[in-house]
């Protein structure tokens, strides 16, 4: 599994959890941690795409 698969799949999973739990306080930090799991796979393909840019320009 990518990296990126994995932090999707840690937000995924953070998210369904955060739909079962009754504890608002619960909830909401899993639903910060879904987020935060979604922003490290963002950053990852951000820095992945730069990399193919700079090695397509430098070619």
């Amino acid at each position: 599994m990518s990296d990126t698969a994995h932090y999707r799949f840690q937000s995924d999973q953070a998210k369904r959890l955060a739909r079962q739990v009754t504890d608002v306080a619960v909830r909401e930090k899993l639903l910060e941690m879904a987020e935060e799991y979604g922003r490290y796979a963002d950053l990852i393909e951000a820095r992945a795409a730069e990399q193919i840019s700079a090695e397509a320009i430098s070619h």
